[in-house]
């Protein structure tokens, strides 16, 4: 079913009065075969108003995995502008563990949820029929213990033991979700998958970090040739390892020829990081491309400085591509990814931006999930999580075992990736539940969003007084982010001390700049100069009388504000609210690229007050 969308707050533990005000039909789901005997699917009669969850849960408490992916099943939640009401609702909980702030209780009697203190309790009614149409496991958070080898040892093997023993009761199957990594040990990660493709059980698995927003949103193309890749993450070595595994692999699935699986894994820790780094064994160059998503450029000797315990993950993939996630606590709090493309100079890269303290990104993997419930399909494969898994497992083996590299011969996981739409980082409003989906370039404070690149003079930017001001020469400022169709507002003003015709522009889907020997690389220009009557303020410079503004409505030294609208070859603008251009090229010469502002002239000062862009 079509999913609406709202702007809303996401976590918020006081009921809604206009939960279940509306259902969804739910799709009749397909009837596997198994044992010989016809396991069918609860059809959308059945159903009634919407399909039923059964959760399997560690612990439920505020912010744990099954607060920010449950609690949106009992109340509206955000995605981009208006609010999802959940097509499918919680009718059952097994919780395992109730810490002093547990929630399952008071979501149980607030929301008429039934709460079972066995698996089987929850999955089936009283004469031993299914009675949802679907099982959520989340196994994460709770008092557990640790193997030797430092892996948390949650039960979620157990768990689906016994979610798979309910279901031979009742003589048929539903779909199953597994929150994170299968399990701690590769020989239950791979049980799991087996037994669930043995039961024609629909599964998927995985967190929602391949699902959360990327700052720029990339998506590579299926089958894209790829020469190697690397996830920078932080926190714990196996917790947010997996996670930072999963940024990895979810965007090096859809390399030409798609995936292949891995012929071995070695974790390395410490001075040998570093040492494993200049001998090439991970890519220096595509850390840099990583990082310049959130920092200004940071030396070695820098990162060395402040990641006094390093970790690495470098694994070697059965087709030749190379991998490598770095551990790099103390230098980031955020998910990075960059990739070397063949024949490309410049790396491909992009940051997983993680929603906090709302946790938006948690929405997107409730509808994931959703989707599996209401189709009977997961809309990506759950080999994904299965080779992530094992990968994760014998790096902690490795570390254990003395760093050894672990060669890995079970891990031959022949899969593709899908195209599938349900990311934030695919939806034209997804920047940010909480904003309309405008993402702020300036925010008065500070220029981490932007590199600098000087052309003549000595130009300099600063911001002073919460305004980003530039003097003395000629450069410009370039985003970090690349976008394609979107919508941009600016508010600034240009001043010319030698003649009053203060020039500065707004350049788009900018292209590499590499030919140095010009001043700006090959662009679209929203142009601004008050004295240019041939390309007024507006106009889209240079491009013929049709791109050009009618008139000249701003003025030097006065503050006026631009909107910029480009999908695909049609461009529009808008001066101080004013019309000005609706220009379609007809060689639709530039689809994606970075945005820049232009300072011209030496004499001039051009001043920013507010820069914020929308992807469409």
């Amino acid at each position: 079913p079509e999913l609406e969308t709202m702007h809303t707050t996401d976590v918020d533990h006081r009921p809604s009065r206009r939960a279940f005000l509306r259902g969804s039909a739910a799709a009749i789901l397909g009837a596997p075969l198994v044992g010989g005997s016809l396991l069918r699917l609860a059809t959308g009669a059945e159903r009634k108003s919407t399909a039923r969850i059964a959760a399997i849960v560690t612990e439920y408490r505020p912010l744990s995995h099954a607060d920010v992916i449950l609690t949106r099943l009992v109340r509206d939640y955000a995605l981009t502008s208006r609010p999802v009401r959940s097509p499918v609702r919680l009718h059952s909980m097994y919780v395992e563990q109730f810490p002093e702030r547990d929630m399952s209780r008071w979501i149980a009697s607030t929301y008429g949820v039934r709460l079972t203190d066995t698996i089987a309790g929850a999955i089936l009614d009283d004469e031993g029929r299914l009675a949802v149409d679907a099982v959520w496991i989340i196994g994460e958070h709770g008092n557990y213990p640790y193997n030797e080898r430092g892996q948390h040892l949650y039960p979620r093997r157990r768990f689906f033991e016994g979610v798979v023993e309910a279901f031979r009761k009742a003589g048929a199957v539903v779909p199953v979700f597994n929150d994170k990594h299968l399990s701690a040990r590769w020989e239950d990660s791979k049980f799991m998958y087996d037994t669930a493709r043995e039961m024609g059980i629909p599964f998927m698995a995985g967190s929602s970090l391949p699902l959360a927003w990327r700052r720029p949103p990339l998506e590579l193309p299926l089958d894209l040739p790829l020469e190697e890749g690397l996830a920078v993450g932080y926190s714990g070595i196996e917790s947010y390892g997996f996670h930072t595994l999963e940024t990895l692999q979810c965007m090096v699935e859809r390399r030409a020829g798609g995936e292949t699986g891995v012929k071995s894994v070695q974790c390395l820790e410490g001075d040998a990081v570093w040492e494993a780094g200049k001998k090439g064994e991970w890519s220096q160059t595509l850390l840099d491309a990583a990082l310049s998503r959130i920092d200004r450029a940071v030396g070695a000797d820098e990162i060395r400085r402040r990641v006094p315990n390093p970790a690495a993950f470098l694994i070697r993939y059965r087709d030749g591509f190379r991998g490598s996630v770095l551990m790099l606590n103390g230098l980031v709090t955020d998910l990075l990814f960059a990739a070397k493309l063949p024949g490309q100079a410049r790396p491909v890269s992009t940051h997983f931006y993680l929603q906090e303290p709302v946790y938006g990104h948690f929405s997107y993997l409730t509808r994931a999930i959703s989707e599996l419930t209401l189709t009977g399909a997961s809309p990506y494969p759950v080999e994904r999580t299965l080779l992530t898994s094992g990968v994760l497992c014998r790096a902690m083996d490795s570390r254990f075992e003395g760093h050894r590299v672990i060669e890995t011969p079970e891990l031959e996981i022949v899969y593709r990736g899908t195209d599938h739409g349900l990311g934030a980082y695919s939806q034209g409003e997804g920047v940010s539940d909480r904003s309309g989906g405008w993402m702020v370039l300036f925010d008065g404070r500070e220029l981490g969003n932007f590199r600098e690149n000087v052309w003549e003079g000595e130009p300099r930017w600063e911001v002073r007084d919460g305004v980003l001001r530039s003097t003395g020469g000629k450069g410009y400022l370039a985003t970090l982010d690349d976008f394609a169709d979107f919508e941009l507002f600016i508010e600034m003003r240009v001043t010319d001390s030698a003649g009053g015709r203060g020039n500065s522009g707004i350049y788009f889907r900018c292209q590499p700049h590499r030919d140095r020997s010009v001043e700006y690389p090959p662009a679209y220009e929203a142009q601004v100069d008050h004295g240019d009557r041939n390309n007024p303020t507006g106009s889209i410079y240079a491009m013929g009388p049709d791109a050009r503004a009618p008139r000249v409505i701003t003025r030097d030294g006065a503050w006026f504000t631009m909107r910029i609208r480009a999908e695909g070859p049609r461009i529009r603008t808008w001066v101080s609210g004013e019309p000005m251009v609706d220009w379609t090229d007809p060689e639709n010469r530039y689809r994606r690229g970075y945005l820049l502002l232009q300072q011209h002239h030496a004499s001039g000062v051009v001043e920013v007050r507010e820069w914020r862009v929308r992807p469409l």
